[in-house]
């Protein structure tokens, strides 16, 4: 299993583990200071992005159609 296969598989990879979590890390030791509203949007951002990266992706038969769509 490839962890990354495209440009999107890497943008949300450095998202979920670098980005935001450290935004949370810099905002918990005081480094930066941010709105309850902006660590919230970061939040509901990051559980989109994981949702996107573990997104069922529909397999194709030879013909190119979904498996189950004839």
């Amino acid at each position: 299993m490839k962890l990354i296969t495209n440009v999107n598989d890497l943008l949300a990879l450095l998202l979920l583990v670098v980005i935001i979590p450290g935004l949370w890390i810099a905002q918990g030791r005081g480094v930066v200071t941010m709105p309850g509203e902006i660590i919230g949007t970061t939040i509901a951002g990051w559980m989109l992005v994981l949702q996107f990266y573990f997104r069922k992706k529909k397999e194709e038969n030879s013909t190119g159609t979904p498996k189950g769509v004839e």
